[in-house]
């Protein structure tokens, strides 16, 4: 049973929002076609397609027929909000400008659906058509071709895979490329700055503030600007020229594009943030660096420090090892990081940080390249779960040289950071090549 031409209060409106979608779910549980349709549809060109086979279909139903009429703007329904989730590439006015819009095409789709006349309905779906031509006029042209599905790693651009699995360099879940079309930029568009009240000082906590703004217009970059990567939308690599003491932060939030954080610098001399985002403009994740000066002169980093695939901390022992003897630049390695307990057992209580049972950041020695991998194989199935006492990952490096490699994993609800020197050779370093 529907209403006809009846004006909504908001509550109103609300409460019917709410009656559309639990009529939905029984739909879905009944037939599972409109859910079946949808969930091949994930990018902005292939659902723009079907929106306007809807609407063609839409022409064809006859007011009288209610249950086709309702089937079809369900439909219709949950294309848009897919369009509406996948456009990352519509930001400013002219974001603002496609809520506008969407909220005028769910109003005439609603009319459409509620006309008892087969006129009003022929009325109010020329309203649609001309209201969807509008919505598209918002996104660049390339971004409604349908272009060929293909995959990459959010970390590594360079990689495309034909289909969906892990990247075989850092372990990441592969997205769509085409997620929406097009991929802006690679290039880092955010800006990072630190606003200290003072000069860093070893042993005394520094409570600082993370600035970020867009470069092309100097707009502040609020949480509603990036998306979600590991549980978290900002991650804060944080350590200093020795590449010995490491800090990952989260910030908090604050306004105007600023977000507060805190750390103990254990060593004298400036620190250097890797801030870690994915701007939703883009969909391509980025790093943007910030120095904190000191108040001391900063360490060097020891160009010849020997490689090292064991640390200890408190007890317990890291072992990091790889399925080649000499690991080579441009080469991606399987590698494993193996945990003992204090009692010298292997230790399968690696809980669960930032959705994985433990991270891997490395620094290169030139102070600016990092590196970010994640274990792979299966994620933890719940919050409490528990893991180890091995977890594989892969290496790579793109250049030769020395790379500080820091593990993080929790265990009984403490962070371990464990730090590890890997010797990354040229390709000429074997014979032959």
């Amino acid at each position: 049973m529907r209403c006809r031409h009846i004006l909504l209060s908001r509550s109103q409106a609300g409460l019917c929002q709410s009656l559309i979608c639990l009529l939905l779910v029984a739909l879905l549980l009944a037939g599972g076609v409109v859910i079946a349709e949808t969930s091949q549809v994930y990018t902005v060109a292939e659902a723009a397609r079907r929106v306007e086979s809807t609407l063609d279909k839409m022409n064809s139903i006859p007011a009288a027929d209610v249950a086709a009429s309702d089937s079809v703007q369900m439909s219709l329904t949950l294309t848009l909000d897919l369009i509406r989730q996948k456009s990352v590439m519509l930001f400013g006015a002219r974001k603002s400008r496609t809520e506008q819009i969407y909220a005028q095409l769910e109003f005439a789709s609603e009319r459409w659906s509620q006309a008892a006349t087969n006129e009003v309905r022929q009325e109010s779906l020329a309203r649609l058509r001309k209201t969807w031509s509008a919505l598209k006029q918002q996104f660049p042209a390339e971004a409604l071709e349908t272009l060929p599905r293909l995959w990459s790693c959010p970390m590594h651009g360079e990689l495309l895979e034909s289909n969906a699995g892990t990247c075989p360099i850092c372990g990441m879940a592969l997205e769509p490329v085409y997620v929406t079309q097009p991929q802006l930029t690679s290039d880092p568009i955010i800006r990072a700055e630190i606003i200290a009240p003072g000069p860093l000082e070893v042993g005394k906590k520094a409570d600082l503030r993370l600035r970020l703004t867009f470069m092309e217009d100097h707009s502040p970059v609020t949480l509603a600007d990036l998306e979600e990567t590991h549980t978290r939308k900002i991650h804060l690599l944080i350590t200093e020229p020795t590449e010995t003491d490491y800090h990952h932060e989260h910030p908090e939030s604050l306004d105007h594009g600023e977000y507060s954080f805190s750390f103990v610098p254990k060593l004298p001399g400036i620190y250097r943030v890797w801030a870690d985002l994915k701007p939703l403009r883009t969909h391509v994740q980025q790093f943007s660096i910030a120095d904190i000066a000191a108040t001391t002169h900063a360490g060097r980093l020891q160009a010849d420090e020997p490689e090292n695939r064991h640390a200890e901390v408190d007890g317990y022992k890291f072992d990091l090892s790889f399925a080649k003897p000499v690991v080579l630049a441009r080469d991606t390695v399987a590698g494993t990081l193996h945990v003992l307990n204090p009692a010298g057992r292997p230790c399968g209580e690696l809980q669960v940080v930032m959705g994985a049972f433990g991270h891997l950041v490395g620094f290169s020695d030139d102070f600016s390249t990092v590196l970010h991998m994640h274990p792979i194989g299966q994620p933890p199935t719940a919050a409490d779960s528990t893991g180890g006492p091995d977890l594989a990952f892969y290496f790579r490096s793109n250049k030769p040289g020395l790379v500080r490699l820091f593990a993080q994993v929790k265990i009984h609800g403490r962070d371990f950071f464990p730090r590890f020197v890997i010797k990354v050779q040229p390709l000429q370093h074997l014979p032959g090549l």
